[in-house]
């Protein structure tokens, strides 16, 4: 049966938590940003310079009168093709076996499973039920689950979604899996299909099923809101959806539009949604606005902005944006819904406070927490970080010793892992990571050989993991950092890490590296114990 599902969805926002810290200005290493710009023509080289004389707000009428979109800032995009961790199981897709290597984080026992041609990318199911392997080479994907503990083994259903299909998305239920063609992650194949199909593959054991969602133009992201019942898809033309309890059949999703003038492309668009799926926040480069659209109602406003919003965040009770725009040198900590209710511009708006950062941050990296976000660059000419109160709109600024690429946040919302820009001229510091304490601003730098690839805290934030392979395959490492001593524990590793992934229910963090007949080392999080598993490719070739 077809059917068309309305765009309609159920509300209610989500209640405040604790009030923020009303005030961190003078603690520590931070400092308030209109004591000095942090804007240098070297990354080792901190230029400093008076600021003007108007506290932490800017005057939005010094503004330039006309200001062009600035480059866009760059966000860490990790390759998906990687192994994934499950609650106590490690898998990895072994597109030269056509098989999926099981790895038992508990007794280190390691199964392959056949699935079905060129398996690239996998899912894991929660509580140890399984995972989804997405088939490249047979636009299928494979539900591999344990059987019973007196039968061992595992059971395999495989079944046909969207040709070309190069993303595969779970629900954090682990319902659906959702299978689609991402035209930003690769070229078209033969057979390829269209643009505007997404296959929702329902995993229930015994009633494993596919269903045709034909969604907006190019999905590119799929997103889980309202206690992750409903399901967005990002498409260029708008946004789709659809509850998961009405995922019954094949169906169309016409996308809500996200522009007031859906017929102009979006430039490096970006969109944050509600915790309750009701309301979007969008920005793009296309103009100084900033979009809120009514997912249930189709009615799409705008807020004038005083420069270009080089990116947005939402804090977890879906009631604070945060916008830092690169060229005033501000950000904005916007009230919503009521700041585009009143109609009013930024500047005027009373549900708006725009606060000057002392220089050029153009991202954002929100605490888990909502309370605060650290504002930086990636792009070069800026050595310093900056935190703003969600709550006060006060802005802090630390000078850093290098630019930054990538900022990563514990789950604790207590530390900061910052990965530095390439610079320098003595070749053993080149590289480099900080390690910030946000409470006090204190930062530790770590050199390293090569670039950081990854970054993965532990789930507990006890624990911090980089990647540090070498391009020239001869000194590899991989850097286990302590949260509460910032003491940095160096192990060098025979080939190229490719993933870090932590099992909290057995105390392990996974590292997978590239080998050509597998290798994985786990580390005891407790002990620091390292145990290894090995040659499990070669073995599966053994009859």
């Amino acid at each position: 049966m077809h059917r068309i599902t309305c765009f309609m969805f159920a509300l209610g926002l989500s209640a405040c938590g604790d009030d923020a810290d009303k005030s961190f200005s003078d603690i520590g290493n931070w400092t308030s940003p209109d004591t000095y710009a942090t804007t240098s023509s070297s990354a080792d080289a901190i230029q400093t310079s008076p600021g003007a004389d108007t506290g932490n707000i800017i005057d939005t009428a010094t503004a330039p009168d006309v200001l062009q979109p600035p480059p866009p800032e760059t966000e860490e995009d990790f390759d998906l093709r990687t192994p994934e961790a499950g609650d106590s199981f490690l898998y990895i897709p072994s597109a030269a076996l056509d098989a999926l290597v099981v790895v038992n984080a508990k007794t280190l026992g390691v199964e392959l499973v056949e699935v079905g041609v060129t398996p690239t990318l996998v899912r894991a199911l929660p509580g140890d039920e399984g995972a989804v392997v997405l088939n490249e080479g047979g636009s299928n994907v494979s539900i591999v689950r344990p059987r019973a503990a007196n039968r061992g083994g595992f059971d395999v259903v495989t079944l046909d979604v969207v040709p070309g299909a190069n993303r595969l998305e779970r629900s954090p239920d682990g319902r659906f899996v959702f299978a689609f063609f991402d035209q930003s992650k690769g070229t078209a194949v033969a057979g390829f299909g269209s643009l505007q199909d997404v296959s929702a593959v329902r995993t229930d054991r015994g009633a494993e099923e596919v269903f045709n969602l034909a969604v907006g133009f190019r999905p590119t992201i799929v997103q889980f809101a309202d206690a992750d019942r409903l399901v967005l898809i990002f498409c260029e033309d708008g946004i789709s959806g659809i509850r998961l309890d009405d995922l019954d059949s094949d169906t169309f999703l016409p996308p809500v539009p996200t522009s007031t003038n859906p017929f102009v492309a979006p430039i490096d668009r970006e969109i944050v949604v509600t915790p309750d799926g009701r309301f979007a926040a969008v920005r793009d480069l296309r103009a100084q606005v900033l979009t809120w659209v009514d997912l249930q109602t189709a009615v799409v406003n705008e807020l004038v902005l005083p420069d270009y919003a080089s990116d947005i965040e939402l804090t977890p009770d879906g009631r604070t944006l945060i916008v830092p725009m690169r060229q005033t040198m501000q950000v904005a900590i916007i009230t919503v819904p009521a700041a585009f209710d009143s109609g009013e511009a930024a500047v005027d708006n009373p549900n708006v406070r725009l606060s000057g950062t002392g220089s050029q941050f153009g991202s954002a990296a929100l605490t888990a927490d909502g309370r605060r976000a650290l504002l930086y660059s990636t792009l070069p000419g800026t050595s310093a970080i900056a935190m703003v109160d969600a709550v006060t709109a006060e802005v802090v600024t630390r000078p850093l010793a290098r630019e930054l690429e990538s900022v990563v946040v514990s789950p604790d919302s207590r530390m900061a892992a910052l990965i530095h820009r390439r610079t320098g001229s003595v070749p053993a510091q080149q590289y480099a990571y900080s390690l910030l304490d946000l409470a006090s601003g204190y930062a530790k730098i770590v050199y390293v050989a090569h670039p950081v690839t990854e970054v993965l805290f532990t789930d507990d934030a006890s624990e911090l993991y980089t990647l540090i392979p070498d391009p020239l395959g001869a000194t590899h490492e991989v850097h286990r950092v302590s949260s509460a001593s910032f003491n940095v524990t160096v192990y060098p590793v025979p080939d190229r890490p490719i993933f870090a992934g932590a099992l909290p229910q057995v105390g392990k963090v996974a590292i997978a590296l590239d080998n050509p007949t597998g290798w994985i080392t786990f580390v005891d999080t407790a002990t620091g114990a390292l145990r290894q598993v090995n040659s499990f490719e070669l073995n599966g070739f053994i009859e």
